[in-house]
């Protein structure tokens, strides 16, 4: 296991200049997955497109592989009568004797939520500790363990777009009364806070992929919005936050693109408030925007720009799929050795309408958890207000 101590967050406007670095998201490629049958979290990975040409071009621009690894598939405990598979162990390893970066990327079962949401915060501590102990015991390099918090899986549709201030907001009010909790909330940052003083302590680099809603929840200093969506990102000392700037989802959403605006947005919030451990991550590939690749090379071109260190990809199999092969891959990093300069630099990083409206609706649906959290938690006999950031857990007080 790559042993190295987590860095601290700085709070720090400018970004630090120096290469970019393309990876990609992998290992999701399973086929029949339904995530209405949880039985299907055990299926075989489809790994042909790791092919000897992929290996090359992977090997020879370093491009680091977030793979992901299934708590009780790839590894930790398997449930009696279901298959410990294998499929990844096989990908980990040759990317180690090729010399190819790869990160472990953590997922718990679909009935457990699949992501780093508040419900799965334990189950998740157990499958980091259960991460690297079969990383060390099956004699493969890690780079580090890295974590997805976000809404649990199977969320409504409606639910999620009603989070991204999408549709008449009808569906607001009823979502905030099931979803806020504010000391459920301090339970699940504990739990995660707690992830990232054991990897320190174990010398384990710690790094997430948050949705991109918590930066718009921790402006005003309180947790609500991200109390609603049911997940929380606690101040910690995180290696990196790649906050997922996907064009593709908010185009699902919201029924439009909002353009590579939104992510030169996310970018430099993320830097503002989390230092150089604020990144972003760029989806998802073949998919809404994306569809046309010309528009994903420039959103790298505009990460390089903006002096992102690290652009994670999602997903490298959707992106062999939908633009031709590792050829794509090769022309993915060698923009992101192109920033843009001179007037191309001012006007492809400059803010955009699109962007703003975008990200003031999902404030105004922060505002309304806020305003709803005591009339929410009242039902308990004890309204309290939304915890706060960068404090978190336990700074939530009675009201009255």
């Amino acid at each position: 296991m790559a042993l190295t101590v987590l860095a601290t967050l700085v709070s720090q406007p400018i970004a630090a200049q120096g290469k970019t670095t393309i990876g990609f998201w992998a290992g999701e490629a399973v086929p029949g997955t339904n995530w209405d049958e949880p039985d299907t979290y055990w299926n075989r990975r489809d790994t042909s497109a790791y092919t000897p040409q992929l290996w090359s071009v992977l090997r020879e621009n370093r491009i680091p592989l977030y793979f992901n690894l299934r708590y009780r598939r790839d590894f930790g405990p398997v449930p009696p009568g279901m298959p410990h598979r294998r499929d990844g162990l096989a990908i980990v390893r040759k990317a180690n004797r090729l010399g190819v970066p790869v990160w472990g990327w953590v997922l718990v079962p679909f009935t457990s939520g699949y992501w780093s949401w508040d419900g799965a915060a334990t189950e998740h501590l157990d499958a980091v500790k259960a991460l690297v102990r079969w990383a060390r015991a099956k004699h493969v390099q890690l780079r580090g363990v890295v974590l997805d918090p976000e809404p649990q899986l199977n969320t409504p549709f409606e639910t999620s777009s009603a989070l991204l201030g999408a549709g008449d907001g009808t569906e607001l009010p009823s979502l905030l009364q099931r979803t806020i909790d504010p000391a459920g909330q301090c339970a699940a940052w504990q739990e995660y806070a707690r992830i990232a003083r054991w990897a320190r302590s174990h010398r384990v680099r710690l790094a997430a992929a948050p949705a991109p809603l918590a930066l718009d929840d921790i402006e005003d200093g309180r947790l609500a919005l991200q109390d609603a969506a049911g997940f929380v990102v606690p101040n910690a000392g995180w290696h990196a936050l790649f906050f997922q700037a996907y064009r593709s989802v908010f185009s699902y959403y919201l029924g439009h693109d909002p353009g590579p605006g939104i992510v030169s947005s996310y970018f430099r919030s993320s830097r503002s408030e989390f230092g150089d451990a604020g990144q972003i991550s760029l989806g998802s590939s073949g998919r809404g925007p994306y569809r046309r690749f010309s528009r994903l090379l420039r959103d790298v071109r505009l990460a390089a720009t903006l002096g992102a260190r690290n652009v994670p990809i999602y997903s490298l199999e959707r992106t062999l799929r939908a633009y031709g092969g590792p050829r794509s891959v090769i022309r993915l990093a060698q923009a992101a050795d192109r920033p843009f300069t001179g007037s191309g630099r001012a006007r492809a990083s400059a803010p955009t309408p699109q962007a703003r409206a975008v990200r003031a609706g999902i404030r105004g649906v922060d505002a309304a958890a806020l305003a709803a959290t005591s009339l929410a938690t009242d039902a308990n006999g004890a309204p309290l207000l939304a915890n706060s950031w960068p404090y978190g857990c336990g700074s939530w007080v009675p009201l009255g």
